[in-house]
């Protein structure tokens, strides 16, 4: 118990201190004449009691000195009478330094607090100071955040930002019309997220570049055979069996068999070895199937050799990783109705 109530102490007197600093006209004097002048008192102990110089640190308001306290009263502790009072000196000098520093925030926090806990909650001020918190604590740098990426020094001009939100609320001419306004913001966020997937795309490549080169190489030396017929897609095809029935369209539903495997054999997937053909639309599978399919006649037989930007591309599939060039063989039993 002793030790919490010295903790206690010790943080108020610290507030104490700083908020003397600020000049003694920023903190109202103490004046306990009744019982609610008395429990008012005490919730404004208990709110700062209970964190709130922490969070001003941590947020960056307040440097904080509770480590110069600590280290000194572990060294006072260990000192002589002669020695304590040196350090009590230096330790008192030094948190002093700090308070002048923390003091012109501390001040405007103060303000903030004053002006936001004396405003009528229905006011239109009141409702201006709360959304412009949430508007720069949350929403602008989110905007920031979303238009020019974490790491950017580029951010939103305010005061064009508050020009076009005051101009909007005034009804007043606007220099952009607010179809065009939300038109261009929508079209800079998917500017924006396009160009973030594609750096992301880069950097996965450049994980995975080792990999990409040895399907390359896969498919340049495969390319060669005799019986291998290059599309310009890139899709390379060989017919293992010659069907004689109908082609599938864009719009049918076909049903196959089909058992595949990566460039290195491993079988990822396969209705042979489950024993029973499956059925889907011809647009429903991948990009290099949707385009063999629609080569291929009925009670053909093809050996297909998909390159990644036709398979699952950067995609990360368990065992088919990203950028994997797959092997299938595909045999068409049927179109379907």
């Amino acid at each position: 118990m002793k030790k919490t109530i010295l903790a206690t102490f010790s943080v108020l007197a610290a507030l104490a201190v700083m908020m003397v600093s600020c000049g003694g006209a920023s903190t109202p004097k103490a004046s306990l004449k009744n019982s609610v002048d008395s429990v008012s008192y005490a919730y404004g102990v208990t709110m700062a009691d209970q964190g709130l110089a922490q969070f001003l640190e941590q947020s960056g308001v307040l440097i904080s000195t509770t480590n110069i306290e600590y280290d000194y009263q572990m060294r006072i502790a260990a000192a002589d009478s002669t020695q304590k009072a040196v350090l009590q000196s230096e330790m008192a000098s030094k948190i002093d330094s700090i308070n002048k520093i923390n003091a012109p925030k501390l001040n405007e926090f103060i303000r903030g607090m004053k002006d936001a806990i004396n405003l009528d909650e229905q006011s239109a001020y009141a409702h201006g100071l709360s959304i412009g918190v949430q508007f720069s604590q949350q929403m602008l740098p989110q905007f920031n955040t979303m238009l020019y990426g974490e790491d950017s020094d580029t951010k939103a001009n305010t005061d064009q930002l508050l020009s076009g939100l005051v101009s909007t609320l005034k009804n007043q001419g606007l220099a952009i019309s607010k179809t065009e306004a939300n038109d261009l913001v929508q079209s800079e966020f998917d500017k924006a997220q396009e160009q973030q997937m594609a750096r992301q795309e880069e950097d996965l490549k450049s994980q995975y570049e080792s990999a990409i080169a040895e399907g390359d190489a896969f498919l340049a030396e495969n390319a060669k055979r005799e019986e291998v017929v290059t599309l310009p897609s890139g899709l390379q095809y060989e017919v293992l069996t010659e069907g004689s029935g109908a082609i599938p369209t864009a719009s049918d539903k076909v049903k196959v068999h089909y058992h595949g495997t990566l460039i290195d054999g491993t079988v990822f997937d396969s209705s042979v070895e489950r024993g029973e053909p499956t059925s889907f639309g011809v647009t429903q599978v991948i990009a290099g199937w949707t385009e063999a399919l629609q080569l291929m006649p009925v009670g053909s037989k093809w050996r297909l050799y998909v390159p990644y930007d036709l398979a699952y591309g950067s995609a990360d599939r368990g065992e088919i990783k990203p950028y994997s060039n797959l092997i299938f063989d595909v045999e068409l039993i049927g179109i379907e109705n």
